[in-house]
């Protein structure tokens, strides 16, 4: 006779004399009966702004979506939007938990993937983002040491600024940000492990006329074109700050960019500048065609650290591990 397929047991939405609810047992008892597509409702409002659009992405009517976020509100006494004539937009404490939702609902994602990575016999992925530059330093001795201690390990590595790289890690949507440690760095709420310190140079093609003066100042670097971070970028801010400090304009840009290897490719075409870390051998600095300009950014970082939460899973701790042992042999 063929087994009888069972159904899924239930657990008791009070939980059981002397059980450990320490973990929840704070949160107003509405926050606990939340469903998964609660969740998602929610998360839907935060993005769409729109009771129409959610309601259509929810499968529900809009009187129905209304009732329930106006009832989810009533119980918890707070208000977490606020309604006008033409959109919906979330209040400080809608902020604030839209924020866990999408970290909840982030981490739900991973389930299913690091199932099918336990089938295949690997790990699922660590999510790694770090700024430009950092990762020719380190990243090749990352992957050395994953291949002899956790070679099941693999790294889902992006590359990218700070303001784009830190509201992904809030987001849980990367497991590990490595940086320099801006303030804003350290008052964001995660563990920071410092790695090495390191400056920020001014850098031209190795035939570039500022190369045959004995001395150069921000001055002279602003008259000539730039290739430069992002608006509103860390770095970006630091170089407006070292022009203006100099009593100067910021120079003619370029482009945008955060590529090392795309602004060395353009820099052998045009004679512009650009920052990078101090150039060692062994780096790629197109074949010793870019040479460093006598210019610091001296409001700069300096010091690189990786950004973790709590708690660690044991592939954040080896991957970080490999970080701190490259940062060591570089």
């Amino acid at each position: 006779m063929a087994a009888t397929k069972r159904p899924p047991v239930l657990l008791p939405d009070v939980a059981p004399p002397g059980a450990d609810r320490g973990r929840i047992e704070h949160l107003p008892h509405v926050l606990r009966r939340l469903r998964i597509r609660d969740l998602e409702t929610l998360d839907w409002l935060g993005r769409y702004r729109s009771f129409a659009r959610t309601a259509e992405e929810a499968s529900i009517t809009q009187p129905a979506l209304s009732k329930w976020l106006r009832e989810l509100e009533d119980t918890l006494g707070l208000p977490l939007f606020e309604r006008t004539s033409r959109r919906v937009a979330p209040t400080a404490y809608g902020e604030a938990m839209l924020e866990c939702v999408a970290r909840i609902l982030t981490d739900l994602h991973t389930v299913q993937p690091a199932f099918d990575a336990l089938k295949r016999g690997t790990r699922l992925p660590l999510k790694i983002g770090m700024l430009p530059y950092i990762a020719t330093r380190l990243l090749p001795g990352v992957i050395e040491y994953l291949a002899t201690h956790a070679p099941t390990q693999q790294i889902n590595y992006s590359e990218s600024t700070l303001d784009y790289l830190l509201p992904l890690m809030q987001r849980r949507e990367l497991d590990m940000v490595v940086c320099r440690l801006e303030p804003a760095v350290l008052t964001a709420g995660f563990t920071v492990t410092e790695l090495y310190s390191d400056e920020i140079l001014v850098v031209a093609p190795k035939d570039h006329p500022l190369h045959r003066h004995t001395r150069v100042t921000w001055r002279d670097a602003a008259a000539w074109p730039w290739i430069m971070p992002s608006m509103g970028s860390p770095m970006r801010t630091a170089l407006e700050v070292e022009f203006a400090t100099a009593g100067v304009a910021s120079p003619h840009v370029l482009m945008e960019s955060t590529s090392h290897l795309t602004n060395c490719a353009v820099a052998r075409r045009v004679p512009c500048l650009f920052v990078s870390t101090r150039l060692r051998r062994g780096e790629t600095d197109l074949n010793g065609e870019l040479r460093q300009l006598p210019l610091k950014v001296s409001t700069a970082v300096q010091r690189i650290g990786a950004l973790t939460a709590q708690p660690q899973s044991s592939a954040v701790s080896v991957v970080l591990a490999a970080l701190q042992a490259a940062a060591q042999a570089k």
